[in-house]
């Protein structure tokens, strides 16, 4: 081959060459080609700032139980400075806000945070995350905040309260209460129905409300409670103030309570000839404003003894109340009067009941 033809195939065969040396170049590194040694790779372990978790606790409360202000407190050292982000939730899981509050924690040991206006007495726990990681946290209910039978929602803040209609049978009642609702949600008043004047009342039908945009928005109670809100369609109202009235016409009858304070005294027989009475009255404490439920044991012995003085012998089988009460034996001359029918009348703390327990010979 003459130095001319050689020239061409020289020029290629270069070329190739180059080619090789660059797919070579660019093809992907595999990761066991790379020489990497122990002293070039650093590892770290991230976690919490503290293994210890902190308090929390509603702030001052309006007298709705409506809170604005959440205090953390016991804050670990190595959390101070921090950003954290936090939310209320109810016993239920629900969250009462619509989404986290965050907060830089400040460098003393309580930090104040601002929240979305929530009911103090449903809150059952608190969620916080410090950096990226969950923090544990216990939450402290406050004393003396209403619990119901009325509580805001989320995002809600109650004005004035105010309760009418509350007869003495217990069985019907109006409530009316100035609402309002955070920026960009919408107001919920929320109705606890195992309570008075509820009186464990197992559905949301049969309450009127007004205005007439707004209702009662489940039959079905979740954990005993009802919501009040915008009807579907209307739900641009409920995000203005509104002055809502919600009534009910046709409660449960009010039953013993056995957590509240009970007291009976019977005072003296009067009667005449074959027929005597004993009148017993009933007080309670501990129900200031709604009517309860009652119960009382009487011991007709006095009955008993009346007659006896007198040379006679009552005959209990003709026992009897006088008005709607049942009447149970518990023994001896024990007896157990309960308020029955369509005119029971509850007790109240100003409010006692009197009875009167009768007999023939």
């Amino acid at each position: 081959m003459t130095p001319a033809a050689r020239r061409p195939v020289a020029a290629l065969a270069l070329l190739l060459a180059v080619a090789a040396v660059l797919a070579l170049a660019l093809q992907p590194a595999s990761a066991a080609r790379l020489p990497v040694t122990g002293a070039s790779v650093t590892t770290a372990a991230a976690g919490p700032c503290a293994a210890t978790g902190l308090g929390a606790a509603a702030g001052a409360a309006s007298g709705a139980g409506t809170a604005t202000q959440v205090v953390l407190s016991g804050v670990p050292a190595a959390c101070r400075g921090q950003v954290a982000t936090l939310r209320l939730y109810a016993g239920d899981g629900t969250a009462l806000a619509p989404g986290d509050t965050t907060v830089t924690l400040a460098a003393a040991d309580s930090t104040t945070v601002t929240v979305p206006a929530y009911a103090a007495a449903r809150v059952a726990g608190v969620a916080v995350t410090v950096g990226t990681w969950a923090l544990p946290a216990t939450w402290a209910a406050p004393a003396g905040v209403p619990t119901g039978p009325v509580t805001p929602g989320p995002g809600t803040t109650f004005g004035d309260l105010t309760w009418t209609w509350l007869s003495s049978s217990g069985t019907q009642m109006c409530v009316t209460v100035d609402v309002s609702a955070a920026s960009g949600s919408a107001w919920r008043v929320d109705l606890h129905l195992g309570q008075r004047p509820f009186n464990g009342l197992t559905s949301g039908a049969g309450f009127v409300v007004s205005p007439w945009w707004a209702d009662v928005r489940q039959d079905r109670p979740v954990d005993g409670v009802v919501s009040v809100g915008a009807r579907p369609g209307f739900e641009v109202f409920a995000s203005r103030t509104a002055t809502v009235v919600v009534c009910h016409y046709g409660l449960p009858a009010p039953a013993y309570d056995p957590a509240l304070t009970y007291a009976q005294a019977s005072g003296g027989v009067t009667g005449s000839g074959a027929w005597a009475c004993l009148t017993t009255t009933v007080r309670v404490t501990g129900s200031p404003q709604f009517y309860a439920g009652w119960r009382a044991d009487v011991d007709v012995a006095p009955l008993v003894a009346w007659f006896a003085a007198r040379g006679l012998r009552a005959d209990l089988g003709t026992l009897t109340a006088q008005g709607n009460y049942a009447l149970a034996a518990q023994g001896g001359t024990t007896y157990r009067v309960t308020p029955t029918a369509w005119d029971t009348w509850g007790v109240r703390d100003d409010a006692p009941r009197t009875f009167q327990l009768c007999v023939r010979t």
